[in-house]
């Protein structure tokens, strides 16, 4: 039988006491602290949620007290993030006064005042609407050359041989080739262009010949935004709304104000997004001239086609990674200040025409976030990308802005927490809920997350102290997870090219082989397996180290260990990497191939060597497509390479067994009746204490058994209601040296518990 800690002013008292009650032989370092039990039954305001409040209508200093009083008061929400709207063409609201004009400074200072008297949090979101960028619209008035900008092509077609004149395109140009179709060959004509007409004495045959110009682009909210990838355009953007809210607010800076947010800082409607400096930072990144490699980025220009596309590709994540996020993350550095975010996108199956590269992107941003918008579960399996991305940079807290555009008839209380169990078993440990509306009769992305939500509201004061209880012990430490997962980025630029008539939508143009998202999903919901995506660039880093059998991510707090590295379906590949993944399976690891195995190389030239490692690895000829049986090699070293032609779940369960002792296994393995909510866990080891968070979002009661790797004295802490309970009936046992502890799991319908050992108690 469980006993409950009871809800005593002595508790100190009553720990130690209950301690030597559940086990009079065991020290008292198996008891968990007072000051533990009694956060985790009240969680600091911190960690608790703080929703976007969108600003549609006139802002008044009462308007403001009451609605910020009633959000801490009757909804639990311990901040906000205040989100000044643009009117829009429907009629609907903007927010009013007009976005930092004194009369909205002085509206603002309300809320900073309202917040220091209630003891809550401001975030400070960046802009007028979305994206970030816009500056309330100053940047297209006051800088429309720093505004974003495209890239063209415009083709023209000459049969030689001939003479072909001809006035360039409007724009600056960045390239002219001439190509011709059959045999591929390709001619720069930017030295034939004089006084802005192009002359040229065209060869036999039929060609191509295709301007690539720069030209500012089109907006697709209310004002055109910054362009993202120029650095003094930004730092303009930045004197025109940071610097203003430094300039009125910065001794609020640190603490009623601690944390900035930008929204959708990347490519949506815009995925041929282009920049004035491009050619110079390729040959920079990539050590030639671009010039000539410009039509890859449309057309099959042959065998170099996938490597250069990826130059391009790479090159652009790089201008993107050093522009906005870099800037703006500098900026809340030095004034106190962490930053957070996100880029559209984020959770796609290619980043390459939304945000360039997820894991670049967040190379600056102090806390990653994952934009969980659109409807339950959309996304699902690509929000461990931006989890992952954190664990590579060992940064401590990960956020999420929830339930934007869900619909509001289907959106329930239950709702509230199934999203969020979800994603906090994927990673995720701060909340900003999308949200709160000033005018809640006038709200036009649902649902009202909200106080004033008939629905919502009786449900709001514990939904805020389940997020506090989770995040509370689910930020920080390392996460364990013993499987690496190759981020096939390669794969997904040197594919992609721009109008490609097959694209269904930006986000989603992939190749047919790709399929990390899906093994995702078979690890996290299937196999309940926990992995990290891993940047197959950043895996050169001397932070990845290959040991005997396992590669250490070498973090400071966030340290990793993977005993298997699982490479997904692709063509293409870095030769680099792929030398580094042979030299992990030469000192006993354990590589999979699950999917299409590569046979291009993204180093240009260097296809048959990636061909010549694959064949050392698995001993098979990757553009063999027949394959269809499962294929084992292995060497002296103990090292083994698997190839699953058709992964699923059973075939690559017998895959990883071979080498990876599982840290959490289940059993009987949980069936859910339906897709709706699903059945996770999460290992953290923090503070000298192993936490499981066990997550049911579904609409079945679960019961099973759990091994835990470990000889562990485990105690139950419930979320939902603050409560801990001794977690009796559990058992340990030892196989091949391994130490293992077994307790029964009970699961309600969209419930979590956390199991919660202190490490010194092994």
């Amino acid at each position: 039988m469980a006993i409950p800690y009871e809800n005593h002013i002595w508790k100190s008292i009553l720990v130690i006491s209950l301690g030597l009650l559940f086990n009079s032989c065991q020290s008292d370092n198996t008891v968990l602290s007072a000051n533990f039990v009694q956060d985790f039954e009240n969680p600091p305001s911190a960690y608790k949620p703080m929703p976007f409040w969108h600003m549609n209508g006139e802002l008044t200093t009462q308007g403001i007290q009451k609605q910020m009083k009633d959000a801490k008061e009757l909804a639990g929400f311990s901040g906000i993030s205040v989100l000044p709207l643009a009117p829009k063409k429907n009629g609907k609201p903007g927010t009013m006064p007009k976005f930092l004009t004194p009369q909205y400074i002085n509206r603002f200072q309300d809320v900073l005042n309202t917040a220091e008297e209630l003891d809550m949090q401001v975030i400070l979101y960046d802009d007028n609407d979305f994206p970030s960028g816009m500056a309330g619209g100053k940047m297209g008035e006051l800088f429309p050359q720093h505004t974003m900008k495209r890239l063209d092509k415009v083709e023209k077609l000459a049969n030689g041989p001939s003479n072909f004149k001809d006035k360039i395109p409007n724009g600056k140009l960045l390239s002219t080739v001439a190509m011709n179709p059959k045999t591929l060959e390709r001619i720069v004509l930017n030295d034939y262009i004089k006084n802005g007409i192009l002359v040229w004495k065209v060869p036999k045959g039929s060609w191509k010949i295709m301007y690539f110009t720069l030209v500012k682009d089109s907006y697709h909210k209310a004002f055109p935004v910054v362009d993202y990838m120029d650095t003094t355009a930004v730092r303009e953007m930045i004197s025109m709304t940071y610097d203003v809210y430094k300039e009125n607010f910065g001794s609020y800076f640190g603490n009623t104000i601690k944390m900035t947010f930008f929204d959708d800082v990347g490519f949506w409607k815009h995925p041929r997004t282009w920049t004035g400096l491009f050619n110079d930072k390729f040959e920079e990144v990539n050590g030639y001239d671009p010039k000539p490699w410009y039509p890859a980025l449309w057309y099959n220009i042959g065998p170099e086609t996938e490597a250069v596309r990826h130059a391009f590709f790479n090159t652009r994540a790089e201008l993107l990674a050093e522009g906005f996020p870099k800037l703006v993350g500098e900026w809340t550095k030095k004034n106190g200040l962490k930053d957070t975010g996100h880029p559209p996108g984020n959770y796609d199956p290619t980043p390459i025409d939304m945000n360039a590269d997820i894991f670049k992107f967040y190379r600056h941003t102090a806390i990653p976030l994952t934009d969980a918008i659109i409807g339950y579960q959309f996304g699902q399996n690509g929000h461990k990308l931006i989890s992952s991305a954190a664990d590579y940079y060992d940064k401590p807290v990960v956020a999420t802005e929830i339930y934007g555009a869900y619909k509001e008839k289907t959106f329930d209380s239950l709702m509230l927490y199934r999203s969020a169990m979800d994603l906090f078993s994927r990673g995720v440990n701060f909340v900003i809920p999308h949200g709160m509306w000033y005018n809640p009769d006038q709200v036009y992305i649902s649902p009202l997350v909200s106080p004033y939500s008939e629905k919502l509201a009786p449900a709001l004061p514990d939904y805020s102290n389940f997020v506090g209880r989770s995040c509370m012990l689910l930020q920080g430490g390392k996460r364990v997870a013993n499987i690496g997962v190759l981020y096939p980025f390669e794969e997904l630029a040197g594919w992609y090219r721009f109008e490609d008539p097959k694209n269904p939508r930006q986000g989603f143009f992939i190749s047919p082989e790709t399929n990390y998202q899906e093994i995702s999903g078979l690890l996290t919901n299937d196999l309940r397996q926990d992995f990290t995506f891993i940047h197959p660039e950043y895996f050169l880093d001397s932070k990845y180290e290959i040991a005997n059998g396992s590669v250490l991510l070498n973090n400071h707090e966030n340290k990793q260990k993977y005993d298997a590295l699982i490479l997904t379906g692709c063509k293409i590949i870095s030769l680099k990497t792929l030398e580094k993944i042979k030299k992990f399976y030469d000192k006993g690891g354990l590589v999979i191939s699950a999917g299409q195995l590569p046979f291009k190389s993204s180093e240009m030239g260097q296809d048959e060597k990636v061909k010549a490692l694959i064949l050392e690895i698995f001993n098979i000829n990757p553009e063999v497509s027949a394959i269809t049986e499962i294929h084992v090699s292995d060497n002296t070293s103990g090292g083994e390479a698997i190839h699953i032609p058709n992964p699923n779940e059973k075939n690559l369960s017998e895959a990883l067994k071979t080498h990876v002792v599982s840290d959490v296994e289940f059993s009987p393995k949980p069936v859910l009746s339906s897709e709706l909510g699903k059945f996770n866990y999460i290992h953290k080891i923090k503070e000298g204490k192993d936490i499981y968070f066990f997550s049911n979002s579904s609409d079945d009661l679960i019961e099973t058994e759990v091994t835990l790797k470990g000889k562990l004295d485990l105690y139950q802490a419930n979320p939902h209601s603050g409560k801990i309970m001794r977690l009796d009936n559990t058992s340990h046992f030892k196989i091949n040296n391994n130490i293992f502890t077994k307790g029964k799991l009970t699961l309600k319908p969209v419930s979590t518990t956390f199991w919660v050992s202190n490490q010194n108690s092994k």
